[in-house]
């Protein structure tokens, strides 16, 4: 498994933004990739774009800081799961805050959009781009504008798991009904890494 955090952006991409709206604290959801440039272990930046309409004036001319939230699976884990009926319910998930500054920059558009499309499709057996959307591509363009969030901070939470002893654990990865939860609490427990919540962490 690469780095929890990037494989989290990569599997769960939209995500919600707040600090740039022109709603005053109403997040804006948008799908982001993150670029590590060479380095498959730290996240260097995040890409994307957003529609003019909805972001601040003041945001549009000058970069601000923001936060943003990446939701990953979660799931409330019941003991009906289990034999022992003592062990104590609890809820699990995966979730990403990343603090940084935002940059809108109309040379980014063109970019923001190819990256996306490309991180998109990859798994498309037959994936498309933007050509074959013709004029079409142009006139959309007028209205968005490409973004980069550099001077990240990560802050991720995974609490996947509590005081499982193993065969509790197994019972549990075995019977829940949310294989994808499943999967990341299994990928976490293999991986050696307890559940944990790590705050202002540089990426």
């Amino acid at each position: 498994m690469i780095n929890p955090a990037l494989q989290l952006v990569h599997d769960y991409p939209l995500a919600a933004i707040t600090g740039v709206s022109v709603h005053p604290g109403q997040p804006i959801h948008v799908p982001l990739v993150a670029q590590t440039e060479g380095c498959p272990e730290r996240m260097v930046s995040l890409i994307g774009h957003m529609a003019k309409r909805n972001i601040s004036p003041r945001a549009l001319q000058e970069p601000q800081d923001v936060g943003v939230l990446f939701c990953g699976p979660d799931s409330y884990i019941t003991p009906n799961l289990l034999t022992d009926r003592s062990w104590i319910p609890t809820w699990n998930y995966a979730r990403l805050f990343v603090s940084g500054r935002i940059t809108f920059s109309p040379e980014l558009t063109q970019q923001s959009l190819e990256i996306l499309i490309a991180e998109m499709e990859r798994n498309q057996p037959v994936p498309w781009s933007m050509k074959e959307a013709g004029s079409r591509t142009e006139c959309m363009k007028e209205h968005i504008i490409g973004f980069s969030i550099e001077n990240l901070t990560l802050h991720p939470t995974f609490k996947l798991g509590q005081d499982e002893q193993d065969p509790v654990f197994a019972q549990i990865v075995q019977k829940h009904e949310d294989r994808v939860l499943v999967e990341w609490m299994k990928r976490m427990r293999t991986g050696g890494s307890e559940p944990r919540q790590d705050q202002g962490r540089p990426a």
